[in-house]
C-alpha cells in the first residue's frame, strides 16, 4: 500500500511539472512566419532597394520568407507609425531613415509617435554622405570659390532639394550657418526634380545624395565639389571631403537602420541584430549597397540609438534656427 501510495505521489508530480512546461513547450521559436519589413516610402528608391536587398539575405539565414510592404507617406511618418502599431513580436520591422527617427519629430509639431520611445533598435544598416554639386556652366571650381560667390553676391546662389524639412534642405541650412553666406533653397518634388533644376540650370546646384547625381556626375553634366561625409567616395576618388575643401562642419551622412516597436523581447531584437549584422558582411550586400555608394554599417543596438539621439540634438537645433515647421 505504501509503494503504491508513493507511486501515486510520484506520477502525480510528474504530471504537474510537465503541465507547468507545457506553455514553455508550446512556444514556437522565433521566427515561425514571415517578417515584413515596411518600407515608409515608395518602390525604387535607396530605402526600398536596401530593404529587398537586406530581406532576400534574411530571408536565407532564417528560413522564413521576408516581404517588403510600401507604405509612404509624410516623410515616412505613415509607415513609421503603422510599425509603431504593431504587434511587439518580431514579425514587423521598419527600414528606417535617420530623418525619421532624429529629424522628423522637429519638423512635424503633430508627430503621432515619439521616435526615441516607441521604436526598439535593431542595427544601422548602411550610410551614405551626400554630395555638394552644381551645374556644370557655374565658374566656381570648388567649394572655396562658391562660397567667395555667394559672399560677393548674396541670394545669387540657388540651392534645390527634393523638398521642404529633406535631408538635402537640412544641409542648405546647415551650409548657410558653416559658409556665412545667405542663399536661395528651391524646394522640388522629390530627388529627380531637383537633380534636373540642376541639369536644366534652373539652379545653381545642390547638396544631394548619390543616388541622385552620380549618374549625372560620371555623364559630365553636373560637377561635384565635395563629398560632405568623413571620407571620400570609391567612386568619386579625386573629389575632396567637405573638410578638405575647408568647410569641415558641413557633414552631411544619411543614414538607415532597421528598428522593431518598442516592446519587442531582447532575444528577439537579439537574434535580428546578429542575423542583420552577419548579412551585411556578404559579398552580395555588399555588391547590391555599392552600386548606391551606400557602405554596409552593421551595429549594436546600443550604436544605433546613439547615433539616433546625437543627430536629433544636431538636426533639432538646425531646424529651430531655420524655423522650418512641417505639417
Amino acid at each position: 500500500m505504501m509503494q503504491r501510495r508513493q507511486l501515486t505521489r510520484l506520477a502525480l508530480a510528474l504530471g504537474a511539472a510537465l503541465l507547468g512546461t507545457a506553455p514553455a513547450l508550446a512556444q514556437p521559436a522565433y521566427p515561425a512566419k514571415p517578417i515584413t519589413i515596411v518600407v515608409p516610402f515608395v518602390p525604387g528608391g535607396p530605402v526600398d532597394v536596401m530593404a529587398r536587398t537586406l530581406g532576400d539575405a534574411l530571408s536565407k539565414s532564417l528560413n522564413v520568407a521576408v516581404v517588403v510592404d510600401n507604405r509612404a507617406g509624410a516623410g515616412g511618418n505613415v509607415g513609421s507609425q503603422y510599425v509603431v502599431r504593431a504587434p511587439a513580436d518580431g514579425y514587423t520591422l521598419l527600414m528606417a531613415t535617420g530623418s525619421i527617427l532624429s529629424i522628423n519629430e522637429a519638423l512635424y509639431p503633430k508627430l503621432a509617435f515619439n521616435p526615441a520611445k516607441d521604436f526598439a533598435p535593431v542595427s544601422l544598416v548602411g550610410d551614405m554622405p551626400l554630395i555638394f554639386t552644381v551645374n556644370t556652366s557655374v565658374p566656381a571650381k570648388s567649394v572655396a570659390e562658391l562660397v567667395a560667390q555667394a559672399k560677393a553676391k548674396p541670394d545669387s546662389l540657388l540651392l534645390s532639394s527634393p523638398g521642404n524639412g529633406t535631408t538635402p534642405h537640412l544641409a542648405t541650412e546647415l551650409l548657410k550657418r558653416e559658409a556665412g553666406v545667405t542663399l536661395v533653397h528651391v524646394p522640388y518634388k522629390g530627388g529627380a526634380e531637383s537633380a534636373t533644376a540642376i541639369l536644366s540650370n534652373q539652379v545653381t546646384g545642390g547638396i544631394e545624395s548619390p543616388p541622385a547625381v552620380l549618374p549625372h556626375i560620371r555623364a559630365g553634366k553636373m560637377r561635384a565639389l565635395a563629398i560632405a561625409g568623413p571620407e571620400r567616395l570609391d567612386s568619386l576618388p579625386d573629389v575632396p571631403t567637405t573638410t578638405e575643401a575647408g568647410l569641415p562642419g558641413l557633414q552631411i551622412v544619411s543614414w538607415f537602420g532597421l528598428v522593431a516597436p518598442a516592446g519587442t523581447p531582447a532575444a528577439i531584437i537579439n537574434k535580428l541584430n546578429q542575423e542583420t549584422v552577419a548579412a551585411l558582411k556578404t559579398d552580395e550586400v555588399k555588391a547590391r549597397f555599392d552600386r548606391l555608394s551606400i557602405r554596409p554599417m552593421g551595429s549594436t543596438p546600443t550604436a544605433l540609438a546613439t547615433l539616433a539621439q546625437q543627430d536629433r540634438v544636431k538636426w533639432g537645433q538646425i531646424v529651430k534656427a531655420a524655423g522650418v515647421r512641417l505639417d
